[in-house]
Parts: C-alpha cells; structure tokens; sequence
C-alpha cells in the first residue's frame, strides 16, 4: 500500500474519522456544573465534543473553542482512521 492509498478517503475513513475526533479530540471549554465558593472555582473544563453532549444534561454552555486544537485534532483523526482501516484491511488479506 502506497501512501496515495493510504491516505486516499473513503466512505469508512470519514465515517472512522468524525467518531475519533468527537469522541477523543478536547478542543472546546465548558460549563461543568460545579458550583463552588473558592477560587479557583473549577468550573469549567476542557473537553471533546462528546464529553461536552454527555454533560448537556448539567452543562450547556460553550465558553471557548481552540481552534488550533481542533485543526491538530483533524490531522491526527485521520491518520488514526486511516492507519486503522489499514490495520483490518492487512488482517483481512492475511486471513484469506
């Protein structure tokens, strides 16, 4: 495999791809629902996408987003996707 192929996107990377960067990629500051009375008060924190839906419940609102975080986050999604797909795609031609 070349790096054309390997880097080459298809249906199954991008799908990989958006799972990777919701779930792993911190790139947003939150509202975590701690209230407290010293400082500092840690009640914000830096998270993923997915951290951030799973605390709506309590946390809803967005105090900043770091965009060099989520460009870093981009790049490294899809080659982790991509290394994956290669990785199953070798095990598949090994095991036939």
């Amino acid at each position: 495999m070349d790096w054309k192929e390997f880097f080459r996107p298809t249906i199954g990377k991008l799908i990989l791809f958006l799972i990777v960067l919701a779930i792993f990629v911190p790139f947003i500051r939150y509202d975590n629902g701690i209230r407290c009375f010293t400082i500092p008060c840690p009640a914000d924190t830096t998270g993923s996408a997915a951290m951030w839906l799973m605390s709506l419940k309590y946390a809803g609102h967005i105090y900043e987003i770091n965009y060099s975080y989520l460009i870093l986050g981009f790049i490294i999604s899809y080659f982790v996707s991509c290394l994956i797909v290669s990785i199953f795609k070798k095990i598949n031609k090994k095991n036939t």
